[in-house]
């Protein structure tokens, strides 16, 4: 055998065993990883805290959760071991797309892309709370299906969300445009979803699912924000929820109904929807029903506190007997009953209320009608994911989720208001903000 030869075979003998036995002791990092050293983690689903944590993190997902001790074995590890760190927040009560507490904006005056833009803004502001996933229950025009679609594209920032499209209503219900407006005046298209009698609610149902909705909103009642609707009255017959009910079924889809009064929450949970939003005046009954059909409940505490007190409206024409602070009262004694009776609570805000990026001041909220820290951090993360059905997805920190990581200065089991200053953000394993120095 030439010389020559010898060396070719020699040369390609070490290129294969180069191939085949990989060099040992070769970083994560250099395989992509990304490595988060956590002073403390709490573990939602243990309702516990852990300390000296590894996450590791591999195509925008945790591969690994691991002892800090071990971290001499990863390169370039961002370095939380003087912070705690907790799921992303989620919240299931958002309208991105509207800027309801801003009174120099007029819907009526504005073009429908004007919504989207409004709705960009305000998603990066909730993505900057600590939210990195939001269920948007409401936006006219499909905006928030455009905005849903605009920050999956990488075109905007903003949390992973799911959306429902106008909300369906009855004629002259609460979201239905112009009903202030004279007897002999109408819109020729209703930019709301007003709907009546099963064969409408069926076809509306239909055509959001063609035009790209996760979840159906049903207003069950009337509300506060809208001409001539009174909270407390039920508006959809048990009919005809039931009829959303089933179309959205059949495409796995959820149904959330908006109902303030006793008798809009009995009357939809029995049509079978999966979450009652607000629920201001509940009784007894309604927390019983919501127990054993299993419903989730999410009561938007910083919504009201906004309204009743911070901007003081006037709800006289509500036929409510109460003053703003008897109805505060009222919702956060309601909000203590459900939680101590077991009623799955989920974290919903109804942000476009209020200031958009302002989510997180709720959890005190929470705790100050009665429920703990762990429990708050639970309904805006485990029983939120829960409750949208993405729970072995994110929710929690666990080998196999979405690296959907946030991280605080300081314990919120003990401090809840920690939660309102998050440092570090990251969503399916992007950061988006990093204040650590």
């Amino acid at each position: 055998m030439g010389y020559n030869r010898i060396f070719s075979l020699l040369f390609f003998i070490l290129v294969l065993s180069i191939q085949i036995f990989p060099q040992q002791g070769k970083s994560l990092k250099s395989n992509n990883a990304q490595v988060i050293h956590a002073g403390v983690m709490i573990d939602v689903e243990k309702g516990r805290v852990v300390n000296d944590v590894l996450l590791v993190i591999e195509k925008k997902k945790i591969v690994k959760i691991d002892k800090g001790s071990e971290k001499t074995k990863y390169n370039d590890v961002i370095d939380l071991s003087e912070y705690t760190v907790l799921p992303g927040l989620i919240d299931c009560h958002a309208h991105l797309t509207y800027n309801y507490y801003d009174k120099s904006i007029d819907a009526w005056e504005l073009p429908a892309a004007s919504f989207g833009i409004l709705g960009a803004i305000n998603a990066k502001k909730t993505l900057q709370a600590g939210f990195t996933t939001v269920r948007n229950l409401h936006a006219n025009y499909y905006s928030d299906v455009a905005l849903r679609d605009a920050i999956n594209s990488n075109w905007t920032e903003g949390p992973r969300m799911y959306v429902s499209g106008a909300a369906l209503t009855i004629t002259g219900g609460h979201a239905a445009w112009g009903n202030w407006m004279s007897p002999q005046l109408e819109l020729r298209q209703n930019p709301g979803s007003v709907v009546d009698g099963e064969n409408e609610v069926r076809k509306e149902v239909r055509k959001h699912i063609k035009n790209g909705v996760n979840v159906i909103k049903l207003m069950a009642t009337g509300g506060f924000g809208t001409t001539g609707t009174i909270p407390g009255a039920t508006s959809f017959t048990f009919e005809e929820i039931r009829t959303a009910v089933e179309e959205a079924e059949k495409r796995g889809l959820k149904v959330a109904a908006h109902a303030h009064g006793a008798d809009g929450i009995k009357n939809a949970i029995k049509a079978g929807v999966h979450s009652i939003e607000h629920a201001t005046f509940l009784d007894k009954e309604s927390i019983e029903l919501m127990i054993k059909h299993k419903v989730y409940l999410t009561m938007d505490l910083l919504a009201a506190h906004w309204d009743l007190f911070e901007e003081d409206q006037d709800y006289s024409d509500k036929e409510i007997d109460l003053d703003n602070k008897e109805m505060y009262e009222k919702l956060t004694n309601n909000f203590n009953l459900a939680y101590k009776e077991g009623v799955k609570m989920a974290f919903g805000t109804d942000s476009g209320i209020y200031p958009h990026g302002r989510n997180a001041e709720q959890f005190n909220l929470m705790v100050k009608a009665g429920m703990t820290e762990i429990d708050a951090i639970k309904s805006a993360t485990i029983i939120a994911a829960e409750l949208i059905g993405i729970e072995d997805n994110t929710g929690s920190i666990e080998e196999g989720k979405w690296a959907d990581i946030i991280a605080v200065k300081g314990n919120p089991l003990e401090d809840i208001t920690v939660l309102e200053n998050v440092e570090f953000i990251m969503r399916e394993g992007k950061v988006h903000k990093n204040n650590i120095k």
